[in-house]
């Protein structure tokens, strides 16, 4: 969860540093390990830190490619680390970052790079040769990026708050997606409740120039694909093939890592694939887990089947007690981190 923000200015007008530095101040809660600003006459670029895997220990954002040609910066988790290093011939893979990964892939493959990355990643690239930004955002939209463009300034950051805090960008509702909100239809993936932010959608890129904003998927659900194989068996094995391996990336961490579990299917399969993973690897730490209880509000407690994970595993549970929090519960401060109106009411 680092955080990356950035301004162009299309004119060629100077840099604001200070502006700058604005946004970074705003999002350093997303980043507690560092943060750092890179500039160069009309284009500024931004980066608070949070070390998660191993590779982001060595990170050092924005980064540089080495004839200065380009700079970026990212909050990503690349998962395709051993394909990409062998299909980019790069040396010494322990030393390499996957913010390395994402520029070095931009170098070979330019703005098609995307296509080639698996894992959660919001980046902006300055490309100096080309004199264009060039971003894009993870085929599920895990990684938040937010945009406001006028011919006056083009500025992107993680979070709302850190454009809101801008002088000429405006704070104008957006009543249409009031009604989506009311309604329950926020399909549209671009706006947001501010009518000049909005979001890079999902499984975008996003090329930005002096004269226009380009927007165009690189990815998208092949309707007509249908998987044929030969049992229910064989289905439910590529499943759980797959449903590990993504477990299995988001094990890859620098610190120790826990779970959610609420007791439903979806957090006992992550939990149970989790402590499974750690049994193969012989690790002998137990696996964190946390779990809302209700002994008041006995119709909402899952502890039962909570329990039924717990016991299977060397799980160590921490249990919260759900009857003492409610959806107002610190509610000024879930919303001055969300930037807008929740959509679940328990995300306390």
């Amino acid at each position: 969860m680092s955080a990356i923000t950035g301004l162009l200015y299309p004119d060629h007008h100077p840099i604001n540093v200070e502006h700058l530095h604005r946004m970074i101040q705003t999002l350093l809660h997303r980043g507690p390990d560092g943060k750092d600003l890179w500039y160069e006459q009309q284009i500024g670029l931004g980066h608070c830190l949070l070390w998660t895997t191993p590779e982001s220990l060595l990170e050092k954002l924005p980064l540089s490619n080495s004839s200065q040609t380009l700079v970026l910066t990212a909050d990503a988790r690349i998962d395709n680390r051993a394909d990409l290093i062998q299909e980019l011939h790069l040396n010494t893979p322990e030393k390499i970052t996957d913010s390395a990964l994402i520029l070095a892939a931009y170098e070979q493959w330019g703005e098609a790079c995307p296509e080639y990355l698996v894992g959660d990643f919001a980046f902006a690239i300055w490309d100096a040769t080309r004199q264009h930004l060039f971003c894009a955002r993870d085929h599920f939209g895990v990684k938040p990026f937010f945009y406001y463009a006028s011919e006056q300034v083009f500025a992107f950051a993680s979070e709302i708050k850190a454009l809101l805090c801008l002088p000429n960008i405006p704070k104008e509702l957006n009543e249409v997606r009031v009604a989506d909100y009311l309604t329950l239809m926020l399909f549209d993936p671009q706006i947001t409740f501010y009518q000049k932010v909005l979001r890079l959608p999902p499984a975008h890129k996003m090329t930005v120039n002096a004269l226009t904003v380009q927007i165009t998927p690189y990815w998208s659900l092949d309707p007509e694909y249908e998987l044929q194989l030969e049992s229910d068996q064989a289905y439910a094995d590529q499943f759980q093939k797959i449903f590990t391996e993504a477990v299995r990336c988001r094990l890859r961490s620098a610190f120790p890592v826990g779970t959610m579990l609420s007791g439903g299917i979806d957090s006992s399969s992550i939990t149970c694939t989790a402590a499974h993973l750690k049994q193969q690897a012989q690790d002998q730490t137990k696996l964190p887990t946390f779990s809302a209880v209700f002994n008041e509000i006995t119709a909402s407690d899952e502890q039962d089947y909570i329990n039924a994970v717990v016991n299977q595993y060397d799980i160590d549970n921490h249990a919260i007690q759900g009857d003492q929090f409610g959806p107002w519960t610190d509610y000024q401060q879930v919303i001055a981190q969300q930037d807008e109106p929740l959509f679940a009411s328990n995300l306390h």
